[in-house]
């Protein structure tokens, strides 16, 4: 895998870190579900739902770590586990169900789209820093047709760009914000 792939993983981990503390715990991936599904005052049962997908999701990912002697997902081992389960469906079905998941709490109307608005919501509850991207480039890379909204499916591909894909060039490198380096995240 590249740097730059390398460089991706880093930045999802970065998102992930509830309390930024160089990886991902299974008490983070709880943190993280509650404290977004809290931000867009979901229901209880949503907060379960998806504290319950992506604690599963830490658990698949922590495939190719140790979970009895070092529970931690770090870039390392978030490296390692996409490498080795690099074409698992099952990977693949966790994946898309915690990103279904959050679409459906970022879709504020409940219209079934993400508009600008909203998308930019998703960015502020991620932490990215304002004035760090482009919000208009960030949503047209996204929104694939042009029709000045992202569709779930349209959110779900660019996170499997963002996930799977080595192209530097591809717009979706920005799906979780500007591209965070060793420097700011070792």
């Amino acid at each position: 895998m590249s740097e730059f792939w390398k460089k991706k993983m880093r930045t999802l981990l970065y998102t992930f870190d509830y309390d930024k503390d160089g990886y991902i715990s299974e008490q983070d991936a709880a943190d993280m579900a509650y404290g977004f599904a809290g931000a867009y005052n979901a229901k209880p049962e949503k907060k379960e739902n998806l504290a319950s997908i992506f604690k599963k999701t830490w658990g698949k990912y922590m495939k190719a770590g140790d979970l009895e002697t070092d529970p931690r997902l770090t870039v390392t081992t978030l490296v390692a586990s996409i490498k080795q389960q690099f074409y698992d469906p099952d990977l693949m079905i966790l994946t898309v169900s915690m990103m279904r998941s959050m679409f459906e709490l970022i879709d504020a109307s409940q219209d079934g789209y993400l508009q600008p608005d909203e998308f930019s919501d998703w960015f502020k509850n991620l932490g990215v820093p304002e004035g760090t991207y482009d919000l208009k480039f960030a949503f047209d890379a996204v929104d694939v047709n042009g029709d000045g909204k992202i569709s779930v499916e349209e959110f779900i591909a660019a996170f499997h760009d963002f996930l799977f894909s080595q192209n530097e060039s591809s717009p979706n490198k920005y799906f979780f914000g500007p591209l965070v380096d060793e420097t700011e995240y070792p």
